[in-house]
């Protein structure tokens, strides 16, 4: 056998799921919401969600409006998010508005998705 492979394969079976890098926080908030991620106080202000109703039939798909204050030690900011949108660099880390619920009738208020990297 190779000795050159034989050393590749023990270096390979020493790597490990948990040498992996970590994925990206998951934030779930409602208006009002702050939460903690990366060092950084994340704060859903409101937001508006213009997207087209189950079962209806639209010109334009519309889109969810997020406004977020980030503070992390003496750095603040309003920052607007989109659903579809970009991802913004915030004090914490890149954040990226990934998923928003209805408001339905019966069902408690909506929450916002959102990735923290």
């Amino acid at each position: 056998m190779n000795p050159r492979f034989l050393l590749l394969a023990l270096a390979l079976a020493g790597l490990s799921p948990a040498s992996a890098a970590p994925g990206p926080d998951v934030l779930r908030l409602h208006a009002g919401q702050t939460t903690t991620a990366n060092g950084a106080q994340i704060t859903l202000l409101r937001f508006s969600d213009s997207r087209c109703p189950p079962r209806a039939y639209c010109i334009l798909a519309g889109n969810v409006t997020a406004k977020v204050f980030v503070r992390k030690g003496p750095s603040a900011r309003l920052y607007t998010l989109f659903l579809p949108g970009q991802a913004v660099n915030t004090p914490g880390g890149k954040l990226n508005l990934t998923a928003a619920t209805r408001a339905e009738r019966g069902q408690p208020r909506p929450v916002l998705t959102f990735t923290l990297d």
